[in-house]
């Protein structure tokens, strides 16, 4: 439609979902090719973080209620993807080219997350300081 505003005018949520959509297409597609040897280990894990997280998206965009929490899920969500694919990657489960590739766009939906988050108002969490 004529009267929609242009992608770069979105709101976080449209654009959060649009960076991810790539992205988990891109992943969904590379696991496949990974070897048998990690399938049930490896790519069904990932492909489950993958897909939640993109339902977390919808469900944050959806229900402006509850999306502090979801956004926190989000988060976590990315973070234990970042550890599933550090682990493939150190068993030559994963190619470096496509590790890298995946952290970049894991690494800016974080980034897009937490702007999301702060312009909700939530407080970043505290970083824990060890003595």
């Amino acid at each position: 439609p004529l009267d929609r505003p242009a992608a770069r005018e979105a709101g976080p949520e449209f654009l959060c979902l649009s960076k991810w959509e790539d992205t988990a297409g891109w992943l969904i597609e590379h696991t496949a090719k990974w070897p048998k040897s990690a399938r049930f280990s490896f790519v069904q894990r990932v492909d489950l973080h993958v897909l939640a997280v993109l339902e977390l998206l919808v469900t944050a965009r959806y229900e402006p209620a509850q999306r502090g929490s979801h956004l926190r899920e989000i988060n976590l969500r990315l973070e234990q993807l970042r550890f599933l694919l550090r682990m493939a990657k150190r068993r030559d489960v994963m190619p470096s080219a496509g590790f890298e590739t995946a952290m970049r766009g894991i690494d800016e939906l974080g980034r897009m997350v937490h702007g999301w988050r702060v312009a909700l108002g939530e407080r970043a969490p505290s970083k824990v300081v060890s003595p």
